[in-house]
Order: C-alpha cells, then sequence, then structure tokens
C-alpha cells in the first residue's frame, strides 16, 4: 500500500489546479493524482474551438508541461481508473491493483458525455466530444466538402457546429427546443444567433431531432423526425452530460439532485477528509441562498484552487460568483452570476451595434448578466449588482438606459 498525505481523483481542471494549489501551501507533503485520461491536466475549450480548429496544438492545452510536475513531486497516474473508495480505512483501490492511503482527498471526477438513446447511435463517427481523443476525431472527420449533423442547440453544440463550419465543413444543427440556446438566451438573442449562424452557412433546425442513424458500420445517414433523411459523414451528439458520481456514491458520501456531491462552503463532503471540486460539486452559495453546481472553467479553476489550498491547512470559504464565456464566430460572450432560473431580461446596448447586456431577473431579483462587447468599466459594477440583488421594478429603466452609469445603481 502506498500513502500519501494528499490524493486528487480526477485529472481535468479542478485536479490538475488543486495540485498546483496544494504545492503553493504545502511543498514537501506527498501527492498523487490519478486520472483515467491518457494525458496529464489540461485545458478543455480549446476542444470546442481552438484545438478542434487546428489553430492550437496539444501541447497548448496543458496546464503545465511534464517538467512542473517532476520538479513539484507530484505523482501522475494516468490511464488509471479508481474503483473503490473506502472511508473508514481512508484508502482508494485503483484498476491496476494500486491501493492508496491518504490523509486528505479530493474527488474532481467530472463528467461523461451522454448519447442520445437513438437506433445507430454506435455506428462508427457518431461522436460525443469530451476529451482531447474526441476533438481529434471530429476534426479529422470533418473539412472541406464533409457533412455534419449536430445533435444539440447549447454550447457545445454551438461551439462544435462554429469550428466544423470554419473547417469547411457543411453543418446542420438540430434541436427539439423552439430556438438556439433557449434555455439561457432571451429570444431576440436566439434569433440573433440563429441569424448568424445561418449566414456563416450553418443549416439550423429548431424544433428536431434525430429518430434514428443509419449505415453499414458507418454513420451514412440521419433520419429526423420532421421526416427529411441528410446524408452524413459524422454526427456529433452535444445533448449533456452524466456526472462521475459513482465513486462517491459507493463510498456513502452525502449527493443531492442529478447525483452532485453536496459540499460545505470550505468544499468538504460529508467526510471532512474527503473534498470535491468542479462538475460534480454542489455547494451553498450565500449570494443566492442555494446550492449551485456549475460545468464551467473559471468554477472549475477556482474550486480546485480553493479545495487544494484548504485541503492544505490554507483554509478559507468558496464565495467566488459563478462566471462562463464563450466564442462564437465573431462574438465573444461573457456570463456572471446565475441563469439557470430567470422571468425577465433587460436589455442595455445594442444587438445591432454588438456592444450589449441582458440582466436576468427571477423573482424580481438580478440573477446573472450577460455581456457582449460592453466597456471594461462595467464589468465591475455588473457583479456588485448581481451581488446586491438589484430589484427589478426599481431598475428596469435606469438599466435601459445608458445615460445612466452602473455605478449609480450600486446600493
Amino acid at each position: 500500500m502506498d500513502a500519501y498525505k494528499y490524493v486528487i481523483i480526477g485529472g481535468g481542471l479542478a485536479g490538475g489546479s488543486a495540485a498546483e494549489a496544494i504545492r503553493q501551501v504545502d511543498p514537501q507533503g506527498s501527492l498523487v493524482l490519478v486520472t483515467q485520461e491518457h494525458h496529464r491536466p489540461y485545458h478543455r475549450p480549446p476542444l470546442s474551438k481552438s484545438f478542434l480548429q487546428g489553430k492550437k496544438e496539444l501541447e497548448g492545452v496543458f496546464l503545465q508541461d511534464e517538467e512542473y510536475y517532476q520538479s513539484q513531486h507530484i505523482d501522475l497516474l494516468t490511464d488509471t481508473r479508481a474503483l473503490v473508495l473506502d472511508r473508514a480505512n481512508r484508502t482508494v483501490s485503483l484498476d491496476n491493483g494500486q491501493t492508496l492511503r491518504y490523509d486528505r482527498l479530493l474527488l474532481a471526477t467530472g463528467a461523461r458525455a451522454w448519447r442520445l438513446p437513438l437506433p445507430g447511435n454506435d455506428l462508427d463517427q457518431v461522436l460525443t466530444l469530451r476529451t482531447v481523443e474526441d476533438s481529434q476525431r471530429i476534426r479529422d472527420a470533418g473539412g472541406k466538402g464533409r457533412r455534419a449533423l449536430i445533435l444539440g442547440g447549447s454550447f457545445i453544440g454551438s461551439e462544435v457546429a462554429m469550428s466544423l463550419a470554419q473547417l469547411g465543413t457543411h453543418v446542420t444543427m438540430a434541436f427539439p427546443r423552439a430556438r438556439l440556446m433557449a434555455r439561457i438566451a432571451p429570444p431576440e438573442f436566439s434569433e440573433w444567433l440563429e441569424s448568424m449562424y445561418r449566414e456563416q452557412g450553418v443549416r439550423v433546425l429548431t424544433g428536431t431531432t434525430a429518430e434514428r442513424l443509419e449505415g453499414d458500420g458507418q454513420v451514412a445517414r440521419a433520419v429526423l423526425d420532421n421526416g427529411e433523411t441528410l446524408d452524413v459523414d459524422l454526427v456529433v451528439m452535444g445533448v449533456g452530460i452524466r456526472l462521475n458520481t459513482g465513486l462517491a456514491q459507493g463510498a456513502g458520501l452525502a449527493l443531492g439532485e442529478a447525483g452532485a456531491v453536496l459540499v460545505d462552503e470550505y468544499l468538504r463532503t460529508s467526510d471532512a477528509n474527503i473534498y470535491a471540486a468542479g462538475d460534480i460539486a454542489a455547494w451553498p452559495d450565500q449570494v443566492f441562498d442555494k446550492r449551485l453546481r456549475v460545468e464551467h472553467w473559471d468554477v472549475a479553476q477556482n474550486q480546485g484552487i480553493r479545495a487544494g489550498r484548504n485541503m492544505a491547512g490554507d483554509e478559507a470559504p468558496y464565495t467566488v460568483m459563478p462566471y462562463f464565456f464563450s466564442d462564437l464566430f465573431d462574438l465573444s460572450l461573457e456570463v456572471w452570476g446565475d441563469i439557470d432560473s430567470w422571468d425577465q431580461t433587460v436589455l442595455r446596448g445594442s444587438l445591432e451595434e454588438g456592444s450589449y447586456a441582458f440582466y436576468y431577473f427571477d423573482g424580481g431579483k438580478l440573477t446573472g448578466v450577460m455581456a457582449v462587447g460592453r466597456p471594461d468599466e462595467e464589468r465591475g459594477p455588473m457583479q456588485s449588482l448581481i451581488k446586491q440583488r438589484l430589484a427589478y421594478k426599481r431598475s428596469a429603466e435606469k438599466l435601459e438606459n445608458e445615460q445612466v452609469t452602473l455605478a449609480s445603481l450600486l446600493a
């Protein structure tokens, strides 16, 4: 049995950031990171954008070079899966036959891409996007003259459609919702996005999905529920994820909605020696007075850093406001706060002029902001207004009026 002061299960951004943070606080404590992937920790956003487009090579997506882990005495176990977490004995059994003992353990196991349960979903060139290898397969299958069907109208589907279109692929997007990015986009923004995608040569089919996929070993056709049959060379399913929380569940840790691992403000699970971070962690957010779970880069990085420092003794609560970004053709957008639930929006600026922000309200209180091309001086006040839960009744008209500064709306 190998004993470590710190064991990290998961080699994504959260796990990799935690390892670096531990070393900042504790340069000497023994540390091992276990990952099922073949690679050391890397960034996932390039997989749907610059790496998929061939603009960034593999070395450009890693968090650190190989020498970093050697010089920092961080043991990396790649191509290795954790099988059993034994809380009573503080051990983790691995599929390579090893057993690791820990003083502190971090679960950063992330998620896996989900496949629609369609006939033909196991044909070759029916792909999902989660790993470097997935991105490479999509890039290799696309290109000039190739025909792709993207199932899904959220961020992954939209980013993959963009990247394939820029590689010269003939792209069709199909999704069951009535409009693109319907969960987070106000109707006028969805309309604007759909128009932009069509101008870039992407065919957008709303309220549509696939009934089955056909081909002799490799996908060749997609039969849609609108009666249409498409000839395709590849299909990419960007239809959501499933959390990798089997290890936590098997260990009897407290789980919440959708199987998320419940953590306290210090990112500790129901076992004081085990922490969780990233996609799987649902934490109590003080701004919104509820548990949040967010599947974005910024949260994974910041939670990994905070969990790592807390494990090493530099304890502080996790208080970072959720944030994410996306690049869609020439459009770069940023989102702060929680926009999973909203019933009203206020538009500040102009879509036509390329500088605008949507302010999201839920139950009459500001819950989030999505911004495109706004002045830098608005970035701080946007976040402060969310933190103070600005009231819709007293602010809607003022937010629409760009002559009224955001700073003047702060309590």
